[in-house]
């Protein structure tokens, strides 16, 4: 399944990138179009657009409080203009067979037939839902489930991060722990002429070897679950 995310940016572009990252840890993300991520340098915007919606099984139109908003120095909204991208966008997409689904951001409600263009009056026939701050992912995880036509098992945006990956950082930090221990005793040995070993003991030195290495291994693993936590925490 293809999904179109229609937008305004100045309106509802962090929701709507939001929705996108959650998309993306259950389709591969050249099935959900965004704007931002998937048109590239030197393509035209807006055959690119209506060439996506054509391709698209699912379009979502986010609506938020400026939805409505005019252009800076015009009195009717932006999407009254015959060149406004989102009126194109949403045009398109309810000239389709496809699911067309409105997102109403953060208590935006759907605006009244007569408030909008003719060729856009449908869209206030189709059932919304909403998408709020306070209860993202609850929001969130209902209109995958409508877009995908079924329940979603568990948040996958909540997963912990896999044991390789934390294993990995696990070792990486058991390492750089044995490195900075290696560096201390040359420095040791630099400044007394002597080893390690000779000031400390042989035992003693096997078990702060092994103590940096747990204690390396411990950050390690922490570091490698709260960088993947913070890497799908959205800005």
């Amino acid at each position: 399944m293809r999904i179109f995310i229609s937008y305004r940016r100045e309106d509802t572009a962090p929701a709507a990138g939001r929705l996108y990252d959650r998309l993306c840890r259950l389709r591969p993300k050249a099935d959900v179009f965004f704007d931002v991520t998937t048109i590239g340098g030197g393509e035209i915007f807006e055959q690119k657009l209506l060439a996506e919606i054509g391709r698209s099984e699912a379009i979502l139109v986010f609506i938020g409080n400026r939805w409505l908003e005019p252009a800076p120095g015009a009195q009717a909204p932006r999407l009254f203009a015959p060149d406004d991208y989102v009126r194109a966008e949403v045009r398109a997409a309810l000239g389709r067979s496809s699911l067309v689904l409105p997102v109403l951001v953060d208590g935006a409600r759907m605006p009244r037939a007569d408030q909008l263009p003719e060729d856009l009056r449908a869209i206030t026939a189709r059932n919304a839902l909403p998408l709020r701050h306070e209860s993202f992912d609850d929001d969130a995880e209902n209109i995958i489930a409508a877009v995908l036509g079924t329940a979603i098992a568990g948040r996958p945006w909540d997963e912990r991060p896999r044991l390789g990956v934390r294993i990995g950082y696990a070792v990486a930090g058991s390492i750089a722990a044995l490195l900075v221990l290696t560096v201390l005793a040359l420095v040791h040995f630099w400044m007394a002429d002597r080893p390690l070993s000779a000031s400390i003991g042989d035992s003693t030195t096997t078990l702060l070897l092994i103590a940096a290495a747990v204690l390396g291994a411990g950050l390690g693993f922490m570091y490698g679950v709260r960088r993947k936590r913070g890497l799908r925490t959205p800005s």
